[in-house]
């Protein structure tokens, strides 16, 4: 008696669901059915099922699904212990179950311990859907992530959210601006045609849309037409005739990371409760995902509506730099073709310190325009170096040639400093010469008169470093950092502010660096140079090249409708031996070709009623024309400018006004 109450106050305290059961088979030994023999408290507890002893689960469960007997009586027949975890979805309950078989075989009875587990499944199944939730998301950003077109957003984030919601249709109105700033809405489908919005115009802020267009939260509801909210703005109080059945009724607010709303997604359906929370999680996800997205397209929008207004600017900058530089040309060229006429001539005493005087000035002029146009070339990269083995030397000799007049002006004086062994650079002549005469230049107009100005050049492990320093004017420590931006006008600056741009620009298309230093106003300037070295060229045999014929008796045909330059430069031409004619226009000038027949034509390019261009086509199209060298002389000097000029049959292209020991080589060249 003692071991039978201690196994009933046992059997009692068993937080578990326990029970013996008499499993029941049909005439084909197939367990149809079981009969509850025994079950202890927490049976009921567990199950919900009450007053089960001596009933079959048939009974208390008539929908049992059918595994359950087919499990029991398999341990029943067999012996074989199971232990397994399945749903009963009559019950609504999940069961983790250990089951036995109880005595005799023949009694086909089974004992049964088992626990719900229904709370820990779903919580399971809570985290499962979460996961698929996220990677859902992160399959919507995915494709959101790649996509800068704002109208294509628009309709991703729409079609994904009408599809992962379960919506029947779904629509997403959004805010816009136009280059006014004038703010307007535009809207995007999926689920339904277009047409099927298009008679009903925008949606108001009606109470119904209140909370989404105004970003207070998501709203979601199983039924929108027994909503209070529903039915309350005039003129439909409800839904206008035609419009898309709506019971299930989902929407989110779209907001920037500004804060700014920027629309709504609005999702239906004809049935009700179709919404779930899982679909309002996915929604909200999927909301915070396409205000990054739109933000993200907005700003490329932006930019590359700001790029196009660079770019535009840009190329305005430039046709004003080329026109500007056109412009002064054609009145440089007179006055250096007249100058030169007289330096050649010879002038009085009196009368040679203006002529220095005016061709200094000139020279400036000349040398202001020409870095207007390369500078805008350079900055547009197209510019090219005519790269070549050249000693360091050379180029500070070519350099110290263009500055030398401006730095003995004002009885400044030059110290130079070369190294005794010769450094060999890779790179254009012409151009290097340019950095240092730029600088030289800067330095001259800094420094008073009987200041002093150094250039040095050493060698400096692979680099050559050259350095320029004066005790002139010297720079303010805040405007060190700008001294070389285009345009810069510190105290220091003058003119322009495109020598020292230019300089820098040049040595870095080198290779090389510029830098500036200076103690302060007063305290003068260093600029220092840093150039690699290239390796030293291996020495040529060979005779220099013969002289070429002289200039006498050449003819030259002078075309431009600028009458001044045309009659100087033929002056100064005459002057140098040639036999010259000048036309004033394109007709005149093909009048003149066909009775003079030049050896060369100097053609201007920009001339009224027939520009040189077709001047040149004309004259290419003669019989007599094909092999007459073409040079254009022309205040034009834009890349397109030489592209267009080879392109109408020009051999060469000069720059005004043209440098004369240049031109003059030029012209002895041609046979």
């Amino acid at each position: 008696m003692k071991a039978e109450a201690k196994y009933q106050a046992l059997f009692e305290s068993i937080d578990d669901g326990f029970c013996i059961v008499e499993v029941i088979f049909d005439r084909h030994d197939k367990a149809v059915d079981y009969r509850f023999l025994e079950v202890n408290p927490a049976f009921e507890r567990q199950t919900g099922l009450t007053a089960a002893r001596g009933r079959t689960m048939r009974e208390l469960a008539p929908e049992h699904e059918d595994h359950w007997f087919e499990i029991y009586g398999r341990v029943a027949r067999t012996g074989r212990s199971e232990r397994f975890e399945l749903p009963a979805a009559k019950l609504q309950r999940c069961y983790d179950v250990y089951a036995s078989r109880f005595g005799a075989a023949e009694k086909r009875q089974v004992a049964i311990l088992f626990k719900d587990i229904t709370a820990r499944k779903n919580a399971e199944e809570a985290l499962r859907e979460e996961a698929r939730t996220l990677e859902t998301l992160n399959q919507v950003g995915r494709t959101l992530a790649g996509e800068l077109d704002l109208e294509k957003t628009v309709q991703a984030v729409t079609d994904a959210a009408t599809e992962l919601s379960g919506a029947k249709f779904g629509a997403f109105f959004y805010n816009v601006k136009n280059d006014a700033g004038e703010s307007f809405m535009l809207y995007t489908l999926s689920g339904a045609p277009r047409e099927a919005f298009a008679k009903f115009g925008m949606p108001r802020n009606t109470a119904v849309f209140a909370p989404t267009f105004e970003g207070q939260g998501m709203v979601r509801v199983d039924d929108i037409t027994k909503d209070a909210r529903y039915g309350k703005s005039a003129p439909h109080h409800g839904m206008p005739k035609g419009h898309l059945e709506v019971r299930s009724y989902l929407a989110a607010p779209v907001i920037s990371r500004s804060g700014e709303v920027i629309g709504g997604l609005f999702f239906g359906h004809p049935q009700p409760g179709v919404f779930t929370e899982r679909a309002e999680r996915l929604l909200a996800g999927i909301a915070a995902q396409a205000a990054i997205a739109i933000d993200n397209a907005r700003l490329y929008a932006e930019s590359r509506r700001l790029v196009g207004e660079l770019q535009e600017a840009d190329r305005r900058k430039d046709e004003f730099i080329a026109t500007l530089s056109h412009e002064l040309r054609n009145p440089l060229a007179p006055l250096a073709n007249s100058l030169e006429l007289l330096n050649l001539t010879g002038a009085s005493a009196e009368a040679a310190p203006i002529h220095e005087m005016m061709q200094r000035q000139v020279n400036h002029l000349v040398r202001l325009t020409d870095d207007l146009l390369e500078m805008s070339r350079v900055t547009r990269g197209a510019f090219e170096l005519r790269r070549e083995r050249v000693e360091l030397a050379a180029v500070v000799r070519n350099a110290l040639e263009t500055s030398d007049p401006l730095i003995r002006s004002g009885g400044r004086r030059l110290e130079l400093e070369l190294p005794p062994e010769a450094l060999w650079l890779d790179g254009d002549p012409v151009r290097l010469a340019q950095i240092l005469a730029n600088l030289l230049n800067n330095s001259a107009k800094y420094t008073a008169a009987g200041g002093r100005i150094e250039l040095r050049a050493r060698r400096d492990g692979k680099s050559a470093l050259i350095s320029v320093r004066d005790d002139g004017a010297g720079i303010a420590a805040e405007q060190l950092a700008r001294v070389f931006d285009m345009f810069s006008r510190g105290e220091r600056s003058s003119g322009l502010g495109i020598g020292l741009a230019l300089a820098r620009r040049l040595a870095e298309m080198h290779g090389g660096t510029i830098s500036a230093a200076s103690a302060g106003p007063g305290a003068g300037a260093e600029f220092t140079v840093r150039l690699p070295l290239a390796a030293q060229p291996v020495a040529k045999a060979g005779a220099a090249a013969a002289e070429a014929p002289p200039l006498a008796h050449k003819r030259v045909l002078v075309v431009d409708d600028n009458r001044d330059a045309a009659d100087s430069l033929g002056m100064l031409l005459k002057f140098l031996g040639a036999d010259v004619q000048v036309a004033h226009g394109g007709r005149d000038a093909l009048e003149a070709f066909d009775r003079y027949r030049p050896a060369v034509v100097l053609l201007d390019i920009g001339m009224p009623e027939m520009d040189g261009y077709e001047v040149a086509r004309e004259i290419r199209g003669r019989e007599n024309g094909k092999r007459v060298p073409l040079v254009a002389l022309t205040g034009w000097g834009q890349e397109e400018d030489h592209r267009r000029a080879r392109e109408a049959g020009f051999d060469h292209h000069m720059i005004k006004p043209p440098d004369i020991a240049v031109l003059r080589s030029l012209l002895k060249g041609f046979q």
